[in-house]
């Protein structure tokens, strides 16, 4: 019997120094891999989500509504025959919502109280109108002074608003026939009216850096009619209306271009003498308070256009209204409206200038 040598294999299941080494390298490999793939992944997932937030916009929320049905605007009355048979549509692209919600803003009455009586005389007397008024109403004052010219200023009690007129149109003397006389230029005319405001503590926030609009007038026959130019003309008239809301949207008047504050100037006074004429018509808009409204769609106004139901501002004699362009905008009105609402503006040939309400007819109220 041959010797042969017994090999015995080491079975033993320690772990020996080699192995640890090897796994512990190969872990860690294995880590860096992985933390890489995480840092990776999660810039990638950024990028994925930035690029479908700016692709997927969130809508805005839905309406709020929080005012209820509101009323619906107070347009002047208009017979049919006041308004054009026809109405023709001529504008680039189509007719496209520019959105389906706008802010509804509240407008605070003021409260009438035992200082309003002082109060109405102490601006009054601001632009000299010094003696006992005459008491029209227990809401309308009217005081009249004779220097420099015949003057009579109505006061609204309730919200202090005023008009002052002045038979300065009688007075051939005032026209410019002197070159010496001269009248304001754009900025300088906007900025009277706006002292002259001032001077009684009635510039509005929201008037207050609007830039005006200014129109040159001439008196032909004691009516005032448009000027060609500064040089032609006899006096100037300015018109205010509030700074555009939201810096989008501006503002239009039952009278159009004519604003909640119109003023005339003559050449022939200096400083707050020269506004010889003065519409004040505003009313406090709280910016603050609003509640978010769905409109009606514009095709939906262009209809109602399209049958008439529609305010004619001017242009009202037309038998044919070619329309050029619509625009969103909010109604101001002269008189008090509990609530700062929007209109569709429809603008076209021959001056045309019509109105429709934009809230949508579900929370407007009925007729």
């Amino acid at each position: 019997m041959s010797n042969q040598k017994i090999v015995k294999k080491n079975t033993s299941t320690e772990p020996t120094l080699s192995n640890i080494n090897y796994f512990s390298r190969a872990g860690l490999k294995f880590l860096a891999i992985a933390l890489v793939f995480l840092m990776l992944g999660r810039v990638l997932w950024n990028v994925f989500l930035d690029y479908w937030n700016r692709t997927h916009p969130p809508g805005p929320p839905p309406p709020t509504v929080g005012f209820g049905i509101l009323p619906r605007l107070n347009f002047p009355v208009q017979e049919d025959n006041q308004k054009p048979k026809e109405y023709i549509l001529e504008m680039a692209g189509t007719l496209t919502d520019p959105v389906d919600q706008i802010k509804i803003y509240f407008m605070p009455k003021p409260a009438i109280s035992l200082l309003t009586d002082q109060k109405v005389k102490e601006i009054a007397a601001k632009y000299g109108f010094i003696f006992a008024p005459e008491i029209i109403s227990s809401e309308l004052y009217r005081f009249t002074k004779t220097q420099p010219l015949d003057m009579g200023m109505e006061i609204d009690a309730n919200f202090l608003n005023f008009s002052i007129s002045s038979n300065y149109l009688a007075k051939p003397e005032l026209l410019i026939t002197d070159k010496k006389r001269r009248l304001p230029e754009e900025f300088e005319a906007v900025d009277r009216v706006k002292k002259f405001l001032a001077h009684a503590g009635l510039m509005p926030k929201d008037v207050a850096s609007s830039s005006g609009v200014i129109n040159y007038k001439k008196s032909l026959g004691g009516e005032l009619n448009s000027a060609l130019s500064l040089s032609d003309a006899d006096f100037v008239k300015v018109d205010l209306n509030r700074v555009a809301v939201d810096d989008l949207y501006p503002l239009y008047t039952p009278q159009g271009k004519k604003g909640i504050i119109s003023a005339v100037i003559s050449a022939a006074f200096s400083a707050n003498d020269s506004i010889v004429e003065i519409d004040y018509h505003y009313h406090e808009v709280d910016y603050l308070t609003f509640e978010t409204y769905p409109l009606r769609g514009i095709k939906s106004a262009w209809k109602m256009v399209q049958a008439g139901e529609v305010y004619i501002v001017s242009a009202q004699n037309l038998e044919r209204a070619v329309v050029r362009s619509v625009e969103l905008a909010y109604f101001d009105d002269f008189e008090y409206q509990a609530f700062l609402q929007p209109i569709y503006v429809f603008k076209g040939d021959d001056d045309f200038l019509a109105y429709v309400s934009a809230v949508h007819t579900n929370y407007l109220e009925r007729e």
